[in-house]
């Protein structure tokens, strides 16, 4: 049975824009005008605003800005995803946890966040800046019904609702970079790393980490990426809510991943071309085997990069760094 200040909080999140009487509040939970009473006190010493009016009730202000079990399910408005929380102070990695859960047998869709990383990872076993309460560092564990040749289209499903989640919800120049990374007016804000466990013929599970730079101020980026790098804050000019810009991402995620599971990878590839600021341009790709120059013409049915080069050639690339010429 759910905490009375947890279906308060529930109740008047739901009708955030305007006063629900204690009155209102008390015959809902069958409790008396006492208990809601100590029901507000209790979440306003848990961070949370609640504006008290006379004679017309309690409103909920703001929420406190922490990624919490209660925080992010409060509005998410999710049929899978996220509907399992695993909440961290701190962990090595998100991804790593989240590999750890589904060995365990955690189901589709559980969500793993923390505030903070001792052992973040990147792309090509780079580290990724995991600084405490100010950035959203999340893994999901998916159970996707769909051939292993298939995961990297969750890649591109994840960077195209994180592009429209920016773009939409918070009126930002978002666009994706090749293959995975989120730019705000032109610099880096948010990276994906996708982790998959398979047998030949099906996916066992695949991992899906996303760090996004939430809060975090120009000058606590590390001295190598601060001109490369931003954030949403810095975007803005003002704060976020991080839970709330979680579960917007969750909303937007969940149509397209659930597209992609359906079959419907080339819509997932359209989408991705409308948000993407690599095509079109002139790019030099920095690869294992070396670096690359010329017009990034399209992606591929698998997502793969297609380089015009400068001899004219083409060359179809998998993996590597993007920058613009």
């Amino acid at each position: 049975m759910p905490h009375p200040a947890d279906t308060v909080l529930s109740l008047l999140h739901k009708h955030k824009d305007a006063c629900v009487s204690g009155q209102a509040l008390a015959q809902k939970l069958g409790v008396t005008r006492a208990a809601v009473w100590k029901a507000i006190e209790a979440l306003r010493a848990d961070g949370y605003s609640i504006e008290s009016m006379p004679a017309k009730g309690y409103r909920l202000v703001s929420i406190p800005d922490r990624l919490g079990e209660r925080e992010i399910t409060l509005g998410l408005n999710t049929r899978v995803l996220g509907r399992t929380v695993h909440a961290l102070d701190s962990v090595d990695s998100t991804n790593s946890y989240a590999s750890r859960l589904a060995v365990d047998g955690a189901p589709d869709g559980t969500l793993v966040v923390s505030e903070s990383q001792t052992a973040g990872r990147g792309r090509l076993g780079r580290s990724w800046v995991s600084p405490p309460g100010v950035n959203i560092y999340l893994s999901m564990l998916l159970r996707p019904q769909m051939p292993p040749q298939d995961a990297p289209f969750i890649t591109l499903a994840a960077s195209v609702a994180l592009a429209r989640t920016l773009k939409d919800g918070y009126k930002l120049d978002a666009a994706i970079k090749w293959p995975n990374d989120v730019l705000l007016s032109g610099r880096k804000a948010s990276g994906i790393l996708t982790e998959m466990s398979s047998e030949p013929d099906r996916i066992r599970h695949v991992v899906l980490g996303v760090g996004i730079d939430v809060n975090m101020k120009p000058s606590e980026f590390p001295d190598d990426i601060r001109a490369q790098s931003t954030s949403v804050m810095a975007e803005l000019g003002r704060s976020v809510n991080r839970a709330e810009l979680l579960c917007r991402f969750l909303e937007e995620f969940e149509p397209v991943y659930e597209l992609l599971v359906g079959g419907a990878g080339a819509s997932v590839l359209d989408l991705w071309r409308g948000l993407s600021c690599t095509l079109g341009r002139r790019i030099v790709v920095k690869t294992l085997r070396g670096e690359l120059t010329g017009l990034a013409r399209d992606i591929d049915a698998s997502g793969g990069l297609i380089l015009e080069l400068d001899g004219g050639t083409t060359q179809t690339v998998t993996s590597g760094d993007v920058g613009f010429v």
